[in-house]
């Protein structure tokens, strides 16, 4: 588990050097006893500025005792300048025709980015409030390790085109 953890935080690392101008945020958070609580919602505050144009993207973590081929979620957006946006998701984590898990696995962890949404635009600064709630009713959803939002800036981002 110790080794896991050394090699995500290096990739991690790299990862981020490497793509540093483009990523706005991303945080991961861990799940206790890898258990993702029937309503724990998870919280994020993603720094917005006038005329970003962002993707946002889910990072999901889990181990070998998570048994679902998808991930149902709800995921909503609190935009700085008062609108609301929500969605239920379905991710897949199963190729169906090759019946292997999607994403990079080590040591019976499998880490995988979901894309959420792309070139989302906002119009004024501030802070976005995005909320993820798991779906899965009646019941704690055992193997889960981590979720986490990535956002990164659009390559059609309003603040870079001329005026």
């Amino acid at each position: 588990m110790k080794k896991l953890f050394i090699i995500t935080l290096f990739l991690s690392t790299v990862f981020s050097c490497t793509n540093n101008k483009s990523t706005v945020f991303d945080k991961t958070t861990s799940i206790e006893k890898h258990n993702w609580q029937r309503f724990d919602k998870l919280n994020f505050d993603v720094p917005i500025n006038k005329n970003d144009t962002l993707n946002f993207y889910l990072n999901f973590r889990y181990n070998q005792d998570f048994k679902g081929i998808y991930l149902p979620v709800n995921i909503s957006f609190y935009t700085p300048d008062g609108e609301t946006r929500t969605r239920n998701y379905r991710f897949k984590l199963i190729d169906r025709r090759t019946n292997k898990k999607l994403g990079t696995t080590v040591n019976h962890v499998t880490s995988i980015l979901l894309p959420i949404r792309k070139e989302m635009p906002f119009n004024v600064n501030g802070i976005c409030k995005v909320v993820i709630e798991k779906r899965i009713p009646k019941v704690d959803t055992y193997g889960i390790e981590a979720v986490g939002l990535k956002v990164i800036k659009s390559k059609l981002d309003n603040s870079t085109k001329k005026k």
